[in-house]
């Protein structure tokens, strides 16, 4: 069932027998449904199946379209007090908080995630979200009114005018999300678009999407509407493009790769879909030979979190020439340190990459790193066949146009590039099709923020790391579109609507 996890033991190449958990189910029209094929779920850490779910295919996809399209147009939801809502998804958010520990360890045995990571990142930060977007349904306001001055369009004269902006939903949202962060990503698309009244279609990632189908069932429980809230196991990319392009869809959100995000772009252009896209990165860490070096490595800045498996991660290490090889001989000692280890030991440090698919493609990019003539100065092996385990791993003497410096890995490698002074450094950080985050440090403050001014990047952290999820969090070029997390969410799953009248 749906509560039952796989213990593991990573690292020992040793698993304890756990049953599979079976009998995951899709929602849709407020029904869950069994579905057909299957799909399994397999843990980083041992390579074994841990999850299986139902295979969404076009019938799902018509049948949740329909089913979200009828609730939109016909249904109680939009129509809501705002107050109503917020009561609903309080109950929803009170319920996914019931079975946090569910909620951990499913992060751990499907998505990899360490157990710092699971209880935090992973869990218990959506968890409080989750009650923040239903306190801000309640407090959603729909209208705001004006009065007017000057000459009326029509030519009247003498005659007072008001005006009303009204915050409308933008309709059906089809809520597409990654592997990396899955339950996290799940909250941060569904509860915003249904605060202020839209519905949706979630397609979480199928290698990851258990927690999901917990999000399912708990749905049901909590009394939300039929068709309000769909949700699509198993679904690969012919199911999404189908969620995408049908012209009853009126929104996309997603959360994946640029490539990805490109094609829902095309797809929606055909109906001139509204989309907020988060999509790749390659950030900047940059270091001055006058930064305290002591605050830089404190926030160890060797891309390890989540197996350096996020957009926002710092992936690109900039370092001023003078201090260069100072700071990257000690980052390479550090880093060659880590191993595997047992998940749900807080003591470990270096984890899985999420699935078969990224531990490849990490693997040929390390290989690619290798014939570009860059430096491997630590790791670039697997680190435990066991699982999906590859060493934390650092590329020296890098050049900016290489390809392991301008596309995005997505894993536990991090490529240092020299740099010769201030004019350098945001030349380097802006050749780079991305741009969501970054830091700099430098004890000179006015320097410093000059850089950080200078970056075209969502987010951009002075002597700290900035927190992207504090909000906005975004990004500009082709990191995507629109803002997520906080008020901003909500701004994203609304259309203005404005009416006038002489009174």
């Amino acid at each position: 069932m749906i509560g039952q996890s796989q213990t593991v033991r990573a690292g020992a190449g040793v698993a304890e027998p756990a049953p599979v958990a079976r009998g995951l189910r899709h929602l849709i029209d407020g029904r869950l449904e069994t579905g057909t094929g299957r799909f399994v779920i397999v843990s980083p850490w041992t390579r074994q199946v841990v999850a299986e779910t139902p295979v969404a295919g076009a019938d799902e996809a018509e049948r949740a379209i329909a089913a979200a399209r009828r609730a939109f147009d016909e249904g109680p939801w939009p129509r809501m007090l705002p107050a109503e809502r917020a009561a609903v998804l309080h109950r929803y958010a009170d319920l996914l908080a019931e079975h946090r520990d569910e909620l951990v360890r499913i992060a751990i045995d499907q998505a990899g995630a360490l157990l710092p990571l699971a209880e935090g990142w992973q869990t218990g930060a959506p968890l409080v979200a989750a009650h923040g977007y239903a306190d801000a349904a309640a407090s959603f306001a729909e209208t705001e009114s004006t009065d007017i001055s000057g000459p009326p369009m029509s030519g009247q004269t003498g005659v007072r005018r008001v005006r009303v902006v009204q915050r409308v939903p933008a309709g059906v949202v089809t809520a597409i999300t990654p592997f990396n962060y899955p339950f996290r990503v799940n909250v941060q698309k569904v509860f915003p678009a249904l605060a202020v009244g839209c519905t949706v279609i979630l397609k979480p990632h199928p290698t990851t999407s258990w927690d999901a189908a917990l999000m399912a069932r708990l749905a049901v429980q909590a009394g939300l509407p039929e068709g309000v809230l769909n949700i699509l196991l198993g679904a690969g990319p012919e199911t999404g493009e189908a969620l995408v392009g049908d012209p009853r869809v009126d929104m996309v959100s997603f959360t994946g790769s640029t490539a990805t995000g490109r094609r829902i772009m095309e797809l929606a252009a055909r109906t001139v879909k509204k989309c907020v896209l988060e999509l790749g990165g390659k950030s900047a860490n940059i270091v001055f030979a006058d930064a305290d070096l002591d605050a830089f490595f404190a926030t160890d800045p060797a891309n390890l979190k989540h197996a350096g498996q996020g957009c926002g991660q710092l992936t690109r290490l900039l370092v001023e020439r003078p201090i260069y090889e100072k700071v990257t001989a000690r980052l390479a000692e550090r880093m060659a340190t880590l191993r595997p280890g047992e998940p749900l030991d807080s003591g470990t440090e270096l984890s899985p990459v999420a699935n078969a698919a990224q531990f490849d493609r990490v693997l040929d990019y390390i290989r690619v790193g290798r014939e570009e003539g860059a430096t491997l100065a630590a790791g670039g092996a697997v680190a435990d066949p066991t699982g999906f385990f590859i060493e934390a791993t650092l590329f020296t003497d890098v050049n900016n146009r290489m390809r392991i410096a301008q596309e995005e890995i997505f894993g536990p490698v991090l490529v240092a590039i020299p740099f010769d002074d201030e004019t350098d450094a945001v030349r380097i950080t802006e050749d780079s099709i991305y741009g969501i985050n970054a830091a700099v440090w430098s004890q000179d403050l006015e320097k410093a923020w000059r850089v950080a001014g200078a970056i075209r990047t969502g987010n951009v952290g002075v002597n700290c790391l900035a927190n992207v999820t504090a909000g906005p969090h975004g990004g500009f070029k082709q990191t995507g579109v629109g803002r997520e997390w906080g008020r901003w969410s909500l701004d994203e799953y609304i259309e203005l609507r404005a009416f006038e009248t002489t009174g």
